[in-house]
């Protein structure tokens, strides 16, 4: 254990500079927010079935980049350090063989928002494929209130807005004049440096604030183009919905392309994503 804290230390500190061969296009990043961010598992037991994970927003002039903490740790030293990956993830292992899986997390999107050509982009994993999508970059339509509140220090200003499906509260500082926020969220004349649904289903919490020793902003480019499955954003919710209900059998036959027998989408859907705009089938 003692092993697999201290390698985790120092890989994190050696990645930093390490990656930028992996970085389309890199830029320096001007300030990184570290936020701990909730989601609901089943919504009928929204207190007791739910999963944290550290995530950052690592802003540059141009464009800025959303994913796990660890997940971008994983995908880092994976690809820079191979040795260093093998043995941590051994020590993970013995230490922990159910969830040594985990161990980059459990948020595995990059979300990335270029300012420069108004231009949405995330990457994502599961069932066994390596998706991406594109979209236009699109402000919520905020409602700015006279509620402040105090966080990470900042005098921070509630704002709510309906955006992609669900109802969102925003707490944002003037303080910092940086127009973006969590996931999708900005569009306001300010940080926002806490946000949750209204049924608080998503929620992000600041943990930390850095504007040095950061790493650079840019299209990770850990996974080759030609492995992506390009989608538009409506298909990409549409196919993690049909594998979120799918039951074992038809998930394990989706893996290794059976096509005998039924194919069932009869689990049921305890939770969704951040984004609910799509008509399901």
């Amino acid at each position: 254990m003692k092993y697999l804290f201290c390698s985790i230390l120092l890989s994190f500190a050696f990645i930093i500079n390490a990656i930028t061969p992996y970085v389309k296009t890199p830029e320096p990043a001007v300030l990184e927010v570290i936020y701990s961010r909730t989601q609901v598992t089943d919504t009928t037991l929204r207190d007791k079935r739910f999963i944290k994970d550290d995530v950052l927003l690592r802003i540059g002039s141009n464009m800025s980049l959303f994913c796990g903490v660890k997940k971008l740790w994983e995908d880092s030293i994976s690809k820079v350090d191979y040795a260093s990956y093998s043995n941590i993830l051994k020590a993970s292992y013995e230490k922990d063989p159910k969830n040594f899986f985990f161990l980059g997390g459990r948020y595995w999107s990059y979300i990335y928002k270029d300012k420069q050509n108004n231009e949405l982009t995330e990457c994502d994993y599961f069932n066994l494929t390596h998706w991406k999508y594109k979209e236009p970059l699109q402000d919520p339509v905020w409602a700015v209130t006279d509620s402040i509140k105090k966080c990470m220090g900042y005098d921070c200003i509630m704002a709510t807005a309906d955006f992609k499906g669900r109802r969102w509260i925003a707490w944002f500082t003037p303080d910092i004049p940086i127009s973006d926020g969590p996931w999708k969220l900005c569009g306001l004349p300010g940080l926002i440096l806490e946000a949750y649904d209204v049924n608080h289903d998503y929620e992000f919490i600041p943990k930390a604030i850095y504007a040095s020793g950061i790493g650079p902003v840019g299209y990770m480019q850990y996974i080759p183009e030609n492995k992506y499955r390009s989608v538009s954003c409506e298909e990409f919710l549409k196919e993690w919905r049909k594998y979120q209900m799918q039951n074992s059998v038809a998930k394990i036959k989706a893996a290794y392309n059976i096509k005998s027998g039924s194919t069932r989408y009869d689990k049921k859907l305890l939770y969704d994503r951040e984004e609910i705009t799509y008509s399901p089938e």
